[in-house]
C-alpha cells in the first residue's frame, strides 16, 4: 500500500473491487501500520496469540470491493505474530 500511496494519484483502481481514493488507501494504511505495531508490542511483552486476538480486532476488514478471504487464511494477527515470533 504504501507504494500505491507514493503513486501520488487521486484514485486508485485495484485489480480486483472498486475504485479508491487516495484517502482511503491512506486512511486503510495508517489503520494497518497501527495495528501491526500493536499486535509486535504485545508480543514483545510476552502476549499469546488468542490474548492479542482478543485485544485487537481480528476480525480483518473485507478487501476494497467487499471481498472476502477465505477461512483457511492466516489472520493478520496470526502473520504478524509468527513474524515477530522468528
Amino acid at each position: 500500500m504504501q507504494g500505491v500511496v507514493k503513486l501520488n494519484a487521486d484514485q486508485i483502481v485495484p485489480g480486483h473491487g472498486v475504485v479508491q481514493t487516495r484517502a482511503a488507501v491512506e486512511a486503510r494504511l495508517k489503520a494497518v501500520e497501527e495495528k501491526r505495531a500493536k499486535i509486535v508490542a504485545m508480543v514483545k511483552e510476552g502476549k499469546s496469540l488468542n490474548e492479542i486476538k482478543a485485544a485487537v480486532d481480528d476480525s480483518s476488514p473485507p478487501p476494497a470491493g467487499g471481498e472476502r478471504r477465505p477461512a483457511s487464511f492466516a489472520s493478520f494477527s496470526e502473520v504478524i505474530y509468527n513474524e515477530v515470533k522468528k
